[in-house]
């Protein structure tokens, strides 16, 4: 999450107040003592008081936030603490901001009709006041429904349940298994689960919401979940050291931390961003109305969000240490680049199960069988990985092994990097007597889920992959090279008459010059719009600047920055895709930029598009969803062509 300044939190009531203080001028300048100016000089003066109120509150909201964050490094229950005083009082200040800047605009917008009505008559005069009480009314709206956005954002989050593909394992169906999790529980004083469920997918995990099985009943309370797929790969003393980590964030104080402070944190960071993104096509009155507070709630979440983020990696840390006492340091170190170098052959098995391309009536058995055959697993690049978690990002597996004193030796990394071998994991079935019979019942409850998904899936490619089949041509404005082109001539003409009438001195000899610049700048970019920008096709986009077209499948994501009339637009490559281009920028249409692995395209002015009736302007949104429409299509034919 990045993080931001504060000032622009003011920008929006500071404008607010700078326009009015120029109403208040404006009533009291021209105030000749009758009742119009007296009446919108109250309304200015109204709102330079809401103004300087929302100042004042964006400022004591900022304090509050700021003293917290500082007092919520202590310790956990600090940050809770601190945590949940700051979420009880920002949405009222939220909510008065709101207020004072709505309010603020309509006493100044009803300022307006009044000057409109003293000033201009007839029919003119009229329709602009109905257009400025539309506004208002407008406004009014934007309040309401602002308020009411602050209130569901804010409301106490009740997190959803957990919904998992797998099967709950009870002490009277499996005494083996529970008295062996018993036994890691006692070696550590941990919390001994409520739940244990087994399944294929996901990592090992633990968590306190309500888990919903899929084709099962509600649990509540403590879960922990194994996937089959680590737990037959994995030996005795790793499998008891991932889950002594796990059933160690349910353990002393982490406990609070798990069960009340990260859903709470989660669910309202996903509510305030999914606020920000459906805020980013608002009209200016949105951006008036809800956007500062919007800023502030997001602001608030930045300020915590890096002693959080230190938290967590402190607790994971800690959590290592469990894990190491239940069973060793060097068997968990062992297990976690164990787990990071099988996430890819597990993950490629179940893409394969997905696509129809693997079929079997015991999936375990079957991914096992494919292993044995496969030698050593390649631990390049698991070290610096991070483990997949369904609740938080984990430090990386070198940090997190060097925390445990553990070396990173050839006996660690021959351990974690063993083949597959039959009958080499006799621990697995004296867990699981009936493993068998249970990753076959597995196998079938799941195998009519995914054909059944698989199908739909499909349909959904078919349909998006017709979606952009034709080629659209984009293209360059030519007003801002007609704009330099005049500059020029102003400037040239401007610097030969100052010569000419003797007015001499250096800068004269360099208003001439700059203007034959900014001449030929305009000349080459009035040629740049001769011919198109880019080409979108079917599954590449042509350029004139580009050395070969740039495959659609390649492109990983893509963004659109906007500073003053200057628009660049950035294709984010796949690691596999190396482009031939210039990384140089001086008077570079198209270039590539190294650090980012992104194809940068710069465009000065509007975009064009070319159509049978002639080019039509496409603004931001519009071209970023034509942009996303020709991606998300291409993608679709290829991934169509795994199936």
């Amino acid at each position: 999450m990045e993080r931001k300044g504060t000032l622009h939190l003011f920008a929006v009531p500071t404008g607010i107040l700078i326009y009015a203080l120029w109403q208040c001028w404006r009533a009291g300048y021209f105030n000749d003592g009758n009742a119009e100016a007296v009446l919108r000089l109250m309304l200015a003066l109204l709102a330079i008081t809401l103004a300087g109120a929302a100042l004042l509150i964006v400022g004591a909201a900022v304090g509050l936030c700021t003293t917290s964050a500082r007092a919520s490094r202590h310790s956990q229950s600090s940050l809770i603490r601190t945590f949940t005083r700051c979420r009880r009082l920002l949405p009222f200040m939220m909510a008065a901001e709101i207020v004072a800047c709505g309010l603020a605009v309509i006493a100044l917008a009803l300022s307006e009709i009044i000057w409109i009505a003293s000033h201009i008559g007839g029919e003119g005069g009229f329709k602009l006041a109905v257009i400025i009480l539309m506004t208002i009314g407008a406004i009014v709206w934007m309040l309401f429904k602002s308020l009411s956005s602050i209130r569901r954002c804010f409301a106490l989050f009740q997190p959803d349940d957990t919904e998992i593909c797998g099967v709950n394992v009870t002490a009277a169906n499996n005494p083996a298994l529970w008295q062996w999790i018993g036994d890691i529980t006692r070696r550590a004083e941990l919390t001994v689960p409520d739940n244990i469920v087994v399944g294929f997918f996901d990592g090992f995990f633990a968590t306190a919401n309500a888990v919903q099985i899929e084709e099962g009943k509600r649990l509540t309370g403590n879960t922990l979940y194994l996937p089959l797929t680590y737990m037959a790969l994995l030996d005795e003393a790793e499998a008891a050291a991932v889950i002594g980590h796990e059933l160690g964030h349910f353990t002393g104080e982490d406990t609070q931390y798990s069960l009340r402070f990260v859903p709470l944190y989660a669910g309202m960071q996903n509510s305030l961003e999914q606020m920000a993104n459906s805020s980013q096509g608002f009209s200016w009155l949105d951006r008036i109305v809800l956007r500062p507070s919007l800023d502030m709630g997001l602001w608030f979440l930045q300020t915590f969000h890096e002693t959080v983020s230190d938290w967590s990696r402190l607790r994971e840390y800690a959590a290592d240490e469990t894990g190491a006492k239940v069973s060793s340091p060097a068997a968990f170190a062992s297990a976690l680049l164990r787990i990071s170098a099988l996430e890819v052959p597990v993950s490629q098995f179940f893409a394969a199960i997905f696509r129809g391309r693997e079929a079997s009536a015991n999936w375990l058995a079957y991914l096992v069988a494919e292993l044995q055959g496969g030698g050593q697993f390649a631990l390049h690049n698991s070290i610096n990985n991070e483990i997949a978690h369904p609740m938080d990002s984990h430090p990386t597996t070198r940090d997190r092994i060097a925390s445990l004193g553990v070396a990173l030796d050839d006996e660690l990394l021959a351990r974690a990097a063993r083949p597959v071998v039959e009958g080499d994991n006799p621990f697995f079935r004296r867990l699981f007597p009936d493993a068998d019979a249970l990753c076959t019942s597995l196998s079938r409850m799941m195998s009519a889920n995914v054909t059944s998904q698989r199908e739909n899936y499909r349909q959904a490619l078919e349909a998006e992959a017709q979606q952009a089949t034709d080629s659209v041509a984009l293209w360059m404005s030519a007003k801002p090279a007609w704009y330099m082109m005049a500059a020029g001539l102003f400037l040239l003409l401007g610097g030969v008459a100052l010569v000419v009438f003797k007015t001499v001195s250096v800068w004269c000899w360099l208003i001439p010059f700059g203007g034959i610049a900014f001449g030929l700048l305009g000349i080459i970019t009035l040629r740049r719009t001769r011919q198109p920008l880019l080409v979108l096709m079917q599954d590449a986009i042509a350029s004139p600047w580009l050395p070969q077209p740039l495959p659609l499948k390649n492109i990983a994501d893509y963004n659109l920055t906007i500073i003053s009339s200057s628009m660049t637009i950035e294709f984010f490559m796949d690691d596999d895709y190396q482009p031939n281009l210039t990384t140089k920028r001086f008077m570079q249409v198209i270039r590539f930029n190294p650090r980012k692995h992104a194809v940068a395209i710069v465009v000065a002015g509007d975009v064009l598009r070319q159509q049978e009736n002639g080019k039509v302007k496409l603004d931001a949104q519009a071209l970023l969803t034509l942009i996303g429409q020709y991606i998300v299509s291409a993608h679709a034919r290829a991934e169509l062509e795994d199936f």
